[in-house]
């Protein structure tokens, strides 16, 4: 009888123990989202519609950022918190005049001018997976370790490239379901409860 209290104690510390290794494991603030501060901006890095529409959310939540979708780096150091969406569209190249190229090394830049800035940066992937083509690829292996915060489209996550970063450079990751949780997002990111 006693052996058997003492395996059913044994037991519950076990799984304790395992709870506490894995929630370790995990990236700090995983399910958590950070508070951030105005002003802020939202660009594209991809040249995709989905900067646009991070743009819409922030309106619905009644928050003042700018918008610009090719936000230079030298403008970077004029705010406190940096969205960048990360997404490629052939169509959005050929209109801003850009390509793979020249937005690869834009946003390079504006890594480098937030860095040096201490703007507080985001990078969002909320074009789902059919913007997890090579081109989107490609930028997201430039830019997606270098931001403090992670937002993504679950379905643009269903190869767990987001949760291997996130792990790999301990990057707080939200994963979000529908866009319009974005909106949600931005308002306890930047509203005072």
């Amino acid at each position: 009888m006693k052996m058997l209290k003492w395996h059913g104690s044994m037991g519950l510390a076990l799984c304790f123990t395992f709870i506490i290794t894995v929630s370790l494991a995990l990236p700090i603030g995983a399910s958590d989202i950070p508070k951030a501060q105005l002003p802020a901006a939202i660009t594209s890095l991809g040249q995709s519609p989905d900067a646009f529409t991070v743009n819409v959310l922030a309106k619905r939540a009644k928050l003042t950022i700018d918008y610009n979708s090719l936000l230079p780096a030298k403008d970077v150091s004029n705010y406190k918190t940096l969205f960048m969406t990360v997404g490629a569209s052939l169509k959005g190249f050929g209109s801003a005049g850009v390509n793979l190229d020249t937005e690869i090394k834009r946003g390079e830049e504006i890594i480098k001018a937030a860095r040096q800035n201490k703007v507080f940066l985001v990078i969002a992937h909320t074009g789902g997976e059919g913007r997890r083509e090579q081109m989107s690829n490609k930028l997201l292996d430039k830019v997606a370790d270098q931001g403090d915060y992670l937002i993504v489209l679950e379905g643009g996550n269903k190869d767990g490239y987001f949760t291997d970063v996130a792990k790999k450079s301990n990057i707080p990751l939200k994963i979000i379901k529908t866009l319009f949780e974005i909106q949600s997002v931005l308002e306890e990111m930047f509203l005072e409860e």
